[in-house]
């Protein structure tokens, strides 16, 4: 507005002075677009990467539960359903119904309920965590809908709708069976198994529920999903304040990970913080270096007219005609990245849960996103520099000088000592030498973060806390064969390269034996399992149902178990007492607090083949996860393991349930497995778990992890070098006539060739002081942020890709200035200073 008040018609020149303007700076203008075209492309990448991760952890999370649902309520009556779906609280209210359990001694491991579940549970609790649909969600009294696991266990592997399945099943308490006939409504494939194995519910109509004559409240559950963003225990505290609830009714809150995901949008957002400002400084300090360059120029437009708001807009113009090339073409390549290589890291990554499925994120809002934020950044970065070009006066610009008169009178004093004239040179232009330290700085830190932390990542330290031996050969517990062999037992000592072998027995054919029931020892144990797998103990007739049918696995171990507890114990376990059959070990077994469910000194008494026998509870316990791997438990009562005399007393026959053992080198590992398939080929059930095979998953996810992480680290680190490149180029380039000065009155060029290393050493040892101080500050609390997140992590500080890194920035560093200066110095002393 001012410009037409005062006459003020000199568009068309300053457009045209623009153009010219921005063509003499190719070189600025693609360092600008690569600038730009990297900052868009490492935006879409982090992105795209990150909702994919983020993503697939959802969906694999809410698979293997089973449900999307928050929490679930037991026993709940009508009442408290309407009064649930009035609440503020709830937005959902699925009601799920646990009729009885389906005989499954003929169909493999598999454990089958009978469930109902309203429309509501099934199409917002359950649809999303299953998959491949067929038919529909059962409506007769004899329809019934199954997982395809589940049809597979029953020998159906092509299964039609409205085929007839024969089930023989029981209601509520009574443990009766009944055999029907059914058809088949609907199949699905259901993800559960991942976690909870072979387990599962037949589906079946509300008709059929109504006329199961089971009371409402006994049966029912109420599967609830909550509004807001509080957390999970607080809003059920907050429904126990609303509602009466009795005592015997449990709040079972569906497990979640809600801290990994929010570490996972913690470190995206990081990482993308890191790449603005990055592109930030790299944008800022080109422009900055260039408007100081061209001060006369600006001077120049000032005496022609300009005025301060057209100089503004000439630069954000070039500013905006840089990012109308650069931001495509960083998307374009985004775009390649999202289609080829995150579908690949995603398979890499999740390769050990490929079961439950792989999400790619490839929404337009990502790269929407990502073009907003380096356009922001472009422009954010040229507001400071296009001020100080529009603040210039043609007076100031005609006696401008790069040089200040500070910096001269430091020269003057140390004309003879080049060290210190190089360290004046880089500090003259204070905020170009900060914007670049803190560039390259940035750079540097992300990639030590990035190399420190997958470093720290080895599929050695994740396959050290996984299984007590290298190899285990096992089977399900439900096999009453003897699948493991005394010849195959004889045949893998054998093996060339094994030691520390172990052998577990177990009863044949059952490896289950009933266990009298004493509250005063099993007492906290039931307890734990109340209102889980939907057992409701608060009914007294359930309870004495399971408590009379009370069993539990019987295992015979080898004494070297024992004597490894030892290790822990202030006071050991009497290895006499173990062998004689006197003493048995349980797996630990904790409550909320961590304290054992049952306590050593306590007594269990068995009931073998040959009568009853009791044994006094270790002072020690094994591992919570003690030889698993076995298949789906069907004990009412925790595994036993005791001594293998012991075991031959109370079962005359036995037999090998478990073989483990060590290797003496782990490079022969992959032969000992070749070999241990060879001998048991003859059996298919047999299964054979090894730490080797755990590390080949892990390592293909570490290394895509480690590709990935460097290679969005190395591009931010590139960012930094640009941004040294471009301050190097400028300032080499701006100095030119006083570099002709100082050959006109003495110095030689080798002098000035050693003064520009000097400058470029300088700036690679004060970038790496920052690193090795503050940059360590920052990673050590990372590191241990880290850790508790990946408990198998080992601290690793990356010298060696940090040397690399070392010795490519200072051969950077070194050749740059010293490249520029031979450009530059082709004319003779004379021509350079004849030029202005």
């Amino acid at each position: 507005m001012n410009d037409i008040l005062f006459g003020n018609n000199n568009q068309t020149v300053i457009k045209h002075l623009a153009k010219k303007s921005y063509r003499s700076n190719r070189r600025r203008n693609i360092i600008v677009i690569v600038a730009l075209a990297l900052t868009a492309f490492m935006i879409t990448s982090v992105f795209s990467l990150g909702c994919s991760y983020f993503e697939t952890f959802q969906m694999q999370q809410t698979r293997s539960m089973g449900t999307t649902a928050d929490v679930a309520i037991t026993n709940l009556t009508e009442t408290q359903i309407e009064e649930l779906k009035r609440s503020d609280l709830v937005t959902a209210v699925g009601i799920s119904q646990r009729l009885g359990s389906v005989d499954t001694a003929d169909i493999g491991d598999a454990l089958l309920g009978i469930s109902w579940i309203d429309e509501i549970e099934w199409e917002q609790h359950r649809v999303p965590t299953i998959s491949d649909i067929y038919g529909n969600y059962p409506q007769a009294e004899s329809e019934v809908m199954l997982p395809v696991w589940a049809l597979n266990e029953m020998g159906i592997s092509n299964p039609q709708i409205g085929m007839n399945i024969t089930l023989s099943y029981q209601l509520g308490n009574n443990y009766q069976y009944i055999t029907d006939e059914f058809q088949l409504s609907g199949y699905y494939t259901d993800y559960t198994v991942s976690r909870v194995g072979n387990r599962g519910s037949v589906y079946v109509s509300e008709i059929f529920a109504e006329q199961s004559g089971l009371t409402f409240s006994d049966i029912t559950s109420g599967m609830l999903s909550f509004s807001g963003n509080d957390d999970v225990e607080r809003s059920c505290e907050k429904l126990k304040d609303e509602i009466t609830f009795t005592e015997g009714q449990t709040f079972e809150i569906v497990p979640s990970t809600q801290s990994n995901s929010a570490s996972i949008i913690v470190a995206m957002a990081f990482v993308v913080t890191v790449i603005i400002i990055s592109g930030y400084l790299l944008i800022y300090n080109i422009l900055y270096i260039s408007i100081s360059k061209d001060t006369r120029f600006y001077g120049q437009l000032k005496t022609i007219g300009a005025t301060k708001r057209q100089i503004k807009k000439l630069v954000r113009w070039q500013v905006l005609r840089t990012s109308v090339i650069g931001i495509p073409v960083g998307l374009l390549v985004g775009v390649l990245v999202s289609l080829i290589i995150v579908p690949f890291a995603m398979n890499m990554m999740y390769s050990g849960n490929s079961t439950l499925g792989v999400k790619v994120s490839f929404s337009p809002i990502i790269f929407i996103g990502a073009a907003i934020f380096t356009l922001l950044t472009a422009v954010i970065g040229s507001m400071k520099p296009a001020k100080i070009a529009g603040s210039i006066s043609p007076i100031a610009a005609s006696q401008y000088n790069a040089v200040s008169v500070k910096n001269m009178k430091k020269r003057k004093a140390h004309r003879l000592r080049l060290s210190r004239m190089a360290l004046s040179n880089i500090f003259r232009n204070p905020k170009s030498a900060v914007l670049t330290f803190t560039s390259l700085f940035l750079g540097l830190m992300l990639f030590l973060i990035a190399s420190g932390l997958l470093s720290s990542l080895s599929a050695e330290n994740f396959v050290s806390q996984w299984g007590e031996s290298d190899f285990t050969v096992t089977y399900s517990i439900h096999e009453e064969e003897n699948l493991i062999t005394d010849e195959m037992l004889k045949e893998i000592e054998a093996i060339d390269g094994i030691e520390n072998i172990r052998v577990t027995y177990s009863a044949s054919p059952q490896t289950t034996m009933p266990v009298i029931y004493d509250q005063y020892v099993f007492g906290k144990y039931i307890d734990s399992l109340n209102s889980v797998s939907g057992l409701d103990f608060s009914d007294a007739e359930t309870l004495k149902n399971y408590t009379d049918n009370f069993f539990g696995g019987v295992y015979g171990i080898d004494t070297e178990y024992v004597k490894e507890v030892n290790s822990s114990l202030e006071t050991p376990i009497d290895l006499n007492a173990f062998e004689n059959g006197d003493v048995v070990l349980l797996s630990a077994m904790t409550d909320e607090d961590g304290n054992p469910l049952i306590q050593p000194g306590q007594s269990i008494t068995v009931i073998g083949e040959t009568g009853e026998h009791t044994f006094t509870v270790a002072g020690g316990f094994l591992d919570a996860d003690f030889q698993s791997g076995r298949g789906n438990e069907r004990g009412t009562a925790p595994d036993l393991y005791i001594s293998q005399q012991a075991l031959k007393r109370l079962s005359p026959e036995v037999k090998i349930f478990r073989i483990a053992f060590d290797t003496i080198n782990s490079k022969n590992d992959e032969r000992i497995l070749s070999e241990l398939q060879t001998i048991t080929a003859s059996s298919s059930g047999i299964d054979i778990q090894s730490r080797y095979e755990r590390g080949k998953e892990i390592e293909s996810y570490l290394f895509t992890s480690r590709v990935l992480a460097m290679g969005l680290s190395s591009v931010l680190l590139l960012i930094g070098v640009m941004n040294f490149i471009n301050t190097m180029f400028v300032s080499v380039n701006t100095r030119k006539h006083e570099f002709a000065t100082l050959e006109s009155i003495g110095m030689t060029k080798k002098q000035i060739r050693q003064v520009l290393l000097f400058e470029g050493g300088y700036y690679w040892i004060i970038s790496f002081l920052l690193l090795a101080t503050l940059g360590t500050g920052i990673y050590l609390p990372l590191y241990a942020a880290f850790r508790q997140v990946a408990s198998y992590a080992a601290f690793s500080y990356p010298i060696i890709p940090l040397v690399i890194a070392a010795f490519i920035i200072l051969v950077i560093c070194l050749a740059v200035p010293i490249l520029t200066f031979r450009m530059d110095i082709k004319a003779s002393v004379t021509e350079r200073l004849q030029q202005s």
